[in-house]
C-alpha cells in the first residue's frame, strides 16, 4: 500500500518541478538566437514639446540596458536597429480646483517605433504606443512644473518598459 503513495507523491513532486512552460517575465528570452543586440539612436521630436524626445530616448535605453537580455550597441554593430518618434504631446485638464484653476493635469504622449532585424534585413517590429499621466497643479509653478516632468519621466519608463516587453518577451 505505501509502495503506489510513493509513487504518486513522485509523480506530482516531478510535475511541480518540471514545471509547465511559463517564466517570469523579464527571465526568458523569446527572441531568435541571432539576435544578441540594439541600438537606439535618439527618436525624432514632431511634437509640438521641444527637446522633450532626448529624455525619452535616455530612458529607453536604460530600460533595455536595465533588463540585460539585449545589450545595447552602436547602431553599426546591432542585430537590432530601433529608429523612433516622439510624434504627440498633449495635456489636459482632468480636474478643477475650488477656485475654478486646473487641479488635476493629464499629460499624453505617443510614439512611432520601427525595429529592424539588421542580420536578416527585414523589419521586426512596428507599433505605435500612446501613454498618459496625471499630475497635480498647484498655485506654485515651479512644484507644477517638477510634478509635470515627474510624469514625463513615469511616461517615459512605462513606453521603455513596454518596448523591453514586446521586444524581447514579445507580447
Amino acid at each position: 500500500m505505501k509502495q503506489p503513495i510513493k509513487k504518486v507523491w513522485l509523480f506530482f513532486f516531478c510535475l511541480l518541478i518540471s514545471g509547465c512552460g511559463y517564466h517570469l517575465v523579464g527571465t526568458g528570452n523569446t527572441l531568435p538566437p541571432h539576435l544578441k543586440t540594439i541600438a537606439i539612436p535618439v527618436f525624432e521630436n514632431t511634437s509640438s514639446q521641444p527637446e522633450i524626445h532626448r529624455e525619452l530616448t535616455s530612458i529607453i535605453l536604460r530600460s533595455f540596458i536595465n533588463d540585460g537580455r539585449l545589450k545595447v550597441a552602436k547602431k553599426d554593430n546591432a542585430d537590432l536597429l530601433m529608429t523612433g518618434a516622439l510624434t504627440y504631446y498633449d495635456t489636459r485638464t482632468a480636474a478643477f480646483g475650488s477656485d475654478d484653476l486646473s487641479s488635476d493635469i493629464i499629460i499624453e504622449i505617443g510614439v512611432e517605433v520601427e525595429v529592424t532585424d539588421q542580420v536578416k534585413n527585414k523589419i521586426f517590429l512596428k507599433q505605435k504606443l500612446k501613454t498618459q499621466w496625471d499630475y497635480k497643479s498647484t498655485d506654485d509653478i515651479s512644484d507644477t512644473e517638477t510634478a509635470r516632468l515627474r510624469a514625463l519621466d513615469d511616461a517615459y519608463n512605462e513606453l521603455g518598459t513596454r518596448l523591453v516587453s514586446l521586444i524581447v518577451d514579445q507580447f
